[in-house]
């Protein structure tokens, strides 16, 4: 007999607030060499995230010896409460911000395509993900987003953007939201990036002029510049000394780092990284709405009874297999008996028989589908030896 019980499900969180980025993308690299089956990694400008099920003891201990300080292990509700709470976006730099959806989605698809995801943990993060959609429905008026607080740090320094020279370096997701605000806020905008055909993309759809990847002596016109790259800024030892001696604000969202060393350093305080902002970002919030927290506790719940009723849908799928395997075994020897029977017969007699299956399965199913405790599961399997 095979007993079926509801897998136990883990999340390792290494955020911006509590774990330093060299550690993060030193643990985001060990997390895509794992071995320990498929694992559901979430990469973000602030957070490393993995999300597994049904993990055994050994590949737990494996992944948590390589968290690092500051970072948690979460088990059981309070990895699944970890989860929803991060697609509601009440754990975000910015609370509510709306792409921590998209990379929750993109993290779930690259985890199916490596390999076959847990059903559980495909429905745990379904679930999340819906709340998140729930909780953006909520929101009035214009959503704010990490690019926002960028923009914010460069104000503190440069005063209102209006009419001002902001260069946006780098024409991914968040250089469109850098743009986009910039742009909201009336200033000028200049789009960076390392292929022309993307920068122009960008800014004629910003209404915004187009720059050299290496602006060069020009950068020092710009007043705020926005970093958001994927790799590092390559620029020349001369646009670096420009910006050493010049007075412009650079905010570095690029994860890990895109402005050389040498160069962050000779900036100091002028330089706000991706890690500074999380720390001066919004709060977690859901002890303070109470309508988030109750969806995400409603949300936890539903999940809750999907896995209580998790032996149940196994076993009346292994009571339907086992029906089906009896029948045809009947069945087949009837044709034997009857190797002259009419076609439309043999049809009108496996119609019927399967009808009479599923009319005698039809009540065991049903308390099937109601079993919470698993007392229905395991008298079926006793009964039939499944």
């Amino acid at each position: 007999m095979t007993t079926i019980q509801a897998p136990d499900p883990i999340a390792l969180a290494c955020h911006a607030r509590f774990v330093p980025a060299i550690d993060r993308e030193a643990f985001a690299r060990r997390l895509r060499g794992t071995t320990f089956g498929t694992l559901v990694i979430l990469e973000t400008c602030h957070r490393v995230e993995a999300y597994g099920i049904g993990l055994d003891d050994q590949a737990v201990a494996a992944l948590t010896a390589g968290l690092p300080h500051g970072g948690r292990l979460l088990m059981g509700d309070e990895s699944i409460v970890h989860a929803i709470s991060v697609a509601v976006g009440t754990d975000s730099v910015v609370v509510g911000e709306d792409q921590i959806l998209h990379q929750m989605r993109a993290a779930l698809d690259a985890a199916r395509a490596a390999g076959p995801v847990d059903a559980a943990l495909e429905r745990l993060l379904a679930l999340a993900l819906r709340a998140g959609r729930i909780a953006r429905s909520w929101q009035q008026g214009p959503r704010r987003s990490l690019a926002d607080l960028a923009l914010e740090s460069i104000e503190r320094t440069a005063g209102p953007l209006a009419g001002r020279d902001i260069l946006v370096v780098g024409a991914g997701q968040m250089g469109r939201l850098t743009a986009r605000a910039a742009v909201a806020r009336g200033a000028s905008v200049a789009i960076a990036n390392r292929t022309i055909a993307g920068a122009a993309a960008l800014a004629g759809a910003v209404g915004g002029v187009v720059v050299p990847f290496d602006p060069g002596d020009d950068v020092a016109r710009f007043e705020g510049i926005v970093v958001a790259l994927g790799g590092p800024w390559a620029i020349a030892a001369s646009t670096a000394d420009v910006l050493a001696g010049g007075t412009s604000a650079i905010i570095d969202l690029s994860m890990p780092s895109a402005v050389p060393v040498d160069l962050a350093e000779r900036l100091g305080s002028r330089l706000v990284a991706a890690d500074a902002l999380a720390r001066a970002g919004d709060r977690p919030v859901p002890a303070t709405d109470p309508r988030l927290r109750t969806l995400i506790e409603r949300t936890a719940a539903e999940f809750g009874d999907w896995q209580r009723g998790r032996a149940g849908r196994a076993a009346a799928a292994a009571l339907v297999a086992h029906a089906d395997r009896e029948r045809e075994t009947e069945l087949e020897a009837l044709w034997r008996a009857l190797p002259d029977l009419d076609p439309d017969a043999r049809l009108a007699i496996e119609d019927m028989t399967r009808h009479l299956a599923r009319r005698l399965l039809r009540q065991p199913l049903e308390r099937l589908g109601r079993d919470g405790d698993g007392r229905e599961s395991r008298a079926v399997r006793d009964l039939f030896a499944l």
